[in-house]
């Protein structure tokens, strides 16, 4: 909040510098929580980012653990 504006409300006094002071914490309180949901939504997107490694990596592990039981499943049966 530039200081010029701070000396237009000085003509109200007191209450003037309240009002103003109360613009002031409302402002820094936005910005302060859009840059809090800024990083919140990094990271969310970077869980998501993470669990889906993750699953394509179970998917993998399935997959191979499948193909040996097969295998031996197919050596017992001769």
């Amino acid at each position: 909040m530039p200081i010029e504006n701070v000396t237009t409300w000085s003509q109200f006094g007191l209450p003037g510098m309240v009002i103003a002071a109360l613009f002031a914490f409302i402002w820094f309180l936005v910005n302060t929580h859009q840059s809090e949901r800024k990083e919140w939504l990094e990271a969310y997107r970077d869980h998501g980012r993470r669990a889906d490694d993750r699953q394509k990596e179970t998917n993998d592990v399935t997959r191979e653990i499948s193909a040996v039981i097969r295998e031996l499943s197919a050596r017992n049966d001769r």
